[in-house]
């Protein structure tokens, strides 16, 4: 008798279902969905309790940052997929490698291949451009056909207004996704948070949200030029999110992903210097955060990521203003998003982490029936959930310190039919 698995006593979230939030079995063969409704019992040989937790679609990450290969010892892909797991996440996109960097199919197979028996399923971005210096396109075809997801130079590169037409020109003509962000360093040069009261109180030098608007207004006439698509990683001011609904109200077709840190803080948390809270795009006002928490309501925004960006305690543990930016998020981006989304119906924004993510990426997220991979995620929203209450999966020392409870937990994934429990 072929082995099967019968998931029982789970409450199934799927707002476009009839089933949604009723409860179901679901049976598992073959790492495929096999059936899903009642009375399925007879057909399992292994029974695994949901204990009373949502299912949804597996989710995804769409974008953070791995330094391995390079620096495994700040994040390796392994700790990196475990701590996507913990998070909740069946799979995760990121930008992996210091040295050598993820700007050729060496690199990217190298990633793929790992990345497809880890707890999480890795998948690669690529460097949109050689070493991610903004100068010359790299292979972005040749890492394609090796697996590379999408193409962008992360949130530390940003190639020249010339290279990134080619690049929009030619993801678009190859049907890839290339993802700009949007950040003018020469109008913040020696920037270290928000520019308004906050940091003139504390004496750190701004970063305007024009800095960031003014790229965006840049690739939006690019993407009206060369009549293509636009991809955004990163927004964060409220400027940006008024922009890009005009533009979408003309017709333009644009995507745009918020890191989850700038849901629930602000500038006002990095008046005790916290270094982990030093993040790009950097933490904004009160009425930036309020901005973006609508926009992804109401669908001007399409996701929501983990910005990942894991380091050590020697880059991390020194003055504010030398601290490297970054901090790691994926065991607590759900956590921080219904923290974020406590005053709103669940069905308004668990989404964003499948269906959001995927789209977001020009990927196609599949819904929980019979056929489809069983790659699903179990959790709770109710309750309370203190950080640090589960030992961190992840290597990274800047763990962002959350001095308020966080709500909800993730009970278990699923990814190709085997159930990978968290504890606590």
């Amino acid at each position: 008798m072929n082995h099967t698995t019968l998931l029982q006593n789970v409450r199934l979230f799927d707002p476009h279902s009839d089933l949604h939030n009723q409860r179901v079995e679901i049976l598992i063969k073959d790492g495929k969905i096999e059936a899903m409704g009642e009375g399925l019992g007879m057909a399992a040989t292994e029974l695994v309790d949901g204990e009373d937790a949502y299912v949804s679609v597996g989710w995804l990450d769409a974008f953070g940052f791995c330094p391995d290969p390079g620096e495994p010892w700040k994040e390796s892909l392994t700790s990196y997929a475990a701590a996507a797991q913990q998070g909740g996440f069946t799979q995760a996109v990121a930008l992996c490698g210091t040295s050598p960097k993820s700007d050729n199919e060496s690199v990217i197979a190298q990633v793929k291949q790992v990345g497809s028996a880890l707890r999480t399923e890795l998948l690669p971005w690529g460097l949109g451009s050689v070493q991610g210096d903004g100068k010359e396109m790299a292979e972005v075809y040749e890492m394609h056909l090796a697996g590379a997801v999408a193409f962008t130079d992360g949130i530390h590169g940003s190639p020249s207004l010339g290279l990134r037409s080619k690049l929009m020109q030619y993801c678009q003509s190859l049907g890839l996704t290339y993802a700009h962000f949007p950040f003018q360093k020469a109008l913040a040069p020696d920037g270290k948070m928000h520019e308004g009261i906050i940091n003139a109180t504390l004496g750190f030098k701004g970063i305007p949200a024009v800095s960031e608007t003014v790229e965006l207004l840049g690739d939006i006439e690019l993407a009206k030029h060369l009549n293509c698509g636009l991809t955004i990683l990163g927004v964060s001011a409220a400027e940006s999110v008024g922009i890009i609904r005009k533009a979408q109200s003309e017709g333009l077709k644009i995507t745009a992903a918020v890191p989850v840190m700038n849901l629930l803080f602000t500038d006002a948390a990095l008046s005790d210097f916290d270094e982990n809270l030093k993040v790009l795009p950097p933490l904004r006002s009160e009425a930036d955060r309020k901005a973006l928490l609508l926009g992804l309501l109401d669908g001007t925004l399409s996701a929501v990521v983990s910005n990942h960006q894991p380091e050590d305690i020697e880059a991390k543990k020194v003055e504010f203003d030398y601290a490297a930016w970054g901090a790691a998020t994926l065991g607590s981006t759900f956590n921080m998003m219904c923290k974020a989304f406590e005053n709103e119906r669940p069905e308004n924004w668990v989404p964003l982490l499948y269906s959001g993510s995927r789209s977001f990426l020009g990927m196609v997220s599949e819904r929980i029936e019979a056929g489809a991979s069983a790659d699903l995620t179990l959790f709770y929203l109710d309750g309370s959930n203190a950080q640090g209450a589960d030992k961190p999966q992840s290597r990274a020392y800047n763990l962002p310190g959350v001095d308020i409870p966080l709500k909800g937990r993730v009970f278990a994934t699923i990814r190709r039919g085997c159930l990978m429990k968290n504890h606590g």
